[in-house]
This record gives structure tokens, C-alpha cells and sequence, in this order.
């Protein structure tokens, strides 16, 4: 191989090793779908534009298991989560209390750990926050339908049921 071939080569090297560096590294995990594409149904509703993101979006719990919550009236909030796009980091409220966490997304599966809370009294609420914290840990996946976020544990039993936040 001559001086100029040997150069040429490099240089042909060099500009494809920019070329991969320059790309933007991807926040999914290779093959993972993005954050709508993984179990989300269609919605019927046509008063709304496209569904949420399960990443980035405040979802209000509006369900544990099939039961319907009415929020109490000494709440400081309404229990939510919101799952941060970059940092897999979960926060939100369970009614009284700040809660955190970290979450793990693949594709359709979700898991939550490191769950937390603030550890304030409320007159009211208390039994529902500890239920929503307690549903968070036992989470294994997930599917949107319209604007709601359904949780559910390993058999498909639903755990959660959010709205997403207007």
C-alpha cells in the first residue's frame, strides 16, 4: 500500500468514525418501541387529537383496581404520576404526599422501584395513597386507550387507571 493510498484510508476512517459520533444517541432501549407505539389502542373519541405519550404527559389516577375514586375533600392534590422522558425517574403526588420512584420501559412492559413518599398526615386519602403506592410496585405493563393509561399486574389484572391531564 503507497503513502497516498494508506492516507486515503485513514481519512475515509476518520470521516465515517464522525460520521456514527454525530448521530444523536437514542433514549430507547434498540428494538424498544417509542413511547406510544407500545400498546396503544386506537381512540374512538374523535374530540381528541393524537393519544398521549406515556413519558412526559401527568397522568391523574382516576381508578385503583375497577374501583372509581371520588378524591377527598382534604387531599392536597390529586394523586398522579409523571414519568420523566430522560432521567426514568417517576414522580407525582398519591393525594397527601410528594412521591418518587425510577421506572424501567420496554416496549409494553413497565416496572417501577425505589417507590417513596413525603411522610405528611392527611385527615383524608391516606388509605387510597398507600393502595396507589402499593399498586405502583406490583405494575408490569401498560397500554393507552384514548386518554387513559391502564396499569396492570403480571396475570393482566388492572391495577391503575389514569386520565391524562388537559
Amino acid at each position: 500500500m503507497s503513502a497516498s493510498q494508506a492516507r486515503l484510508a485513514i481519512t475515509i476512517f476518520a470521516v465515517a468514525i464522525a460520521v456514527a459520533c454525530s448521530r444523536a444517541p437514542s433514549s430507547e432501549t434498540p428494538g424498544t418501541p417509542t413511547d406510544t407505539a407500545a400498546k396503544v389502542a386506537p381512540s374512538t373519541d374523535t374530540t381528541t387529537s393524537a393519544a398521549p405519550k406515556i413519558r412526559d404527559t401527568r397522568w391523574n389516577l382516576v381508578a385503583l383496581g375497577n374501583k372509581q375514586l371520588a378524591p377527598a375533600d382534604t387531599q392536597r392534590a390529586t394523586p398522579h404520576i409523571i414519568l420523566a422522558p430522560d432521567s426514568k425517574q417517576v414522580s407525582g403526588s398519591g393525594g397527601c404526599n410528594r412521591m418518587f420512584g425510577v421506572y424501567e420501559l420496554t416496549g409494553d412492559n413497565l416496572r417501577f422501584s425505589g417507590v417513596g413518599s413525603t411522610k405528611m398526615a392527611c385527615k383524608g386519602g391516606m388509605d387510597t395513597e398507600t393502595q396507589f403506592l402499593g399498586a405502583l410496585l406490583r405494575v408490569k405493563t401498560w397500554k393507552i386507550t384514548g386518554q387513559q393509561l391502564e396499569l396492570s399486574d403480571s396475570t393482566g389484572a388492572l391495577l391503575a387507571k389514569f386520565d391524562a391531564a388537559k
